[in-house]
């Protein structure tokens, strides 16, 4: 166990205060409420990192699959000919 100060904000200190009042009946086990917090803020940002982690992997594995041979300018411009080939012969 180390013993270290750190200085909180007055309302962060109140909030933290009373939790401990109210989890453990008085102001001693301020440092075990923190030491929670901090742990769980951990396991949550490891957590969040091994999902990033998991979706870059599926971009480096999928990336170049959908090889274009042509430029969203050019995708457009031909969809929009398809479509006024298909609105003539509706006769639209």
């Amino acid at each position: 166990m180390v013993k270290t100060t750190v200085n909180l904000r007055e309302d962060i200190y109140k909030k933290l205060v009373r939790e401990a009042v109210e989890r453990f009946g008085n102001t001693k086990n301020l440092s075990r409420l923190i030491n929670e917090k901090l742990e769980t803020a951990e396991s949550a940002t490891s957590t969040e990192l091994d999902e990033i982690d998991r979706r870059l992997e599926i971009v480096r594995r999928t990336a170049g699959l959908w090889k274009t041979k042509e430029t969203g300018k050019e995708y457009v411009r031909r969809l929009r000919k398809e479509s006024e080939k298909r609105l003539k012969r509706l006769d639209i």
